[in-house]
């Protein structure tokens, strides 16, 4: 069983990055572009304002047909794919998280929280839940997140090849 200083100050941390992670990103202009490291520049919206990924891409995964899109109140970086029936798809994509975020599950520091197995051929790195329909990846230091419908998946399993597939449609429109 884990101390619990190493708990909490585990959970400090899954604390900070989401509030990181909710914060506009610093160093933004008017026009709310970020320059990234690499000196290009990263436009604003969300995967689905920006149409990086369509209902049709993510159709597949679900049993039901999708009833719409909508942003994430209080996170402008994610939006959701629903059903009429609850089931939902959630894209987070986050500049400037993309090493740390990975970084976190690759190193065994979220397995108190979420365990991980690598996932290859998803971006510079990746990751899948193994407790959840989840997929974490990277591209230089762009976060990827993609979080579908159901449980745990195998990393054989299609559903998690099309969350993986729509981060690479997203780094590829970045």
């Amino acid at each position: 069983m884990a101390h619990p200083r190493m708990i909490s100050a585990a959970a400090a941390c899954v604390l900070c990055t989401i509030a990181a992670c909710s914060q506009p990103a610093s160093g933004t202009g008017a026009s709310g572009v970020k320059a990234t490291d690499q000196s290009t520049a990263v436009a604003p919206g969300n995967a689905c304002e920006r149409k990086l990924i369509s209902a049709q891409d993510v159709a597949g995964l679900f049993n039901e047909p999708i009833a719409g899109s909508k942003n994430i109140p209080g996170d402008p970086q994610s939006c959701e794919f629903s059903t009429a029936g609850f089931s939902s798809l959630t894209i987070s994509v986050r500049p400037g998280q993309g090493i740390a975020a990975v970084g976190m599950y690759t190193s065994g520091k979220m397995d108190e929280f979420e365990k991980s197995a690598p996932l290859a051929g998803v971006g510079d790195a990746a990751v899948r839940s193994v407790q959840l329909n989840r997929v974490v990846a990277r591209k230089g230091d762009l976060l990827c997140e993609v979080t579908g419908p159901g449980g745990a998946r195998s990393a054989d399993d299609p559903a998690i090849r099309t969350l993986g597939m729509l981060c690479q449609k997203i780094f590829a429109g970045y």
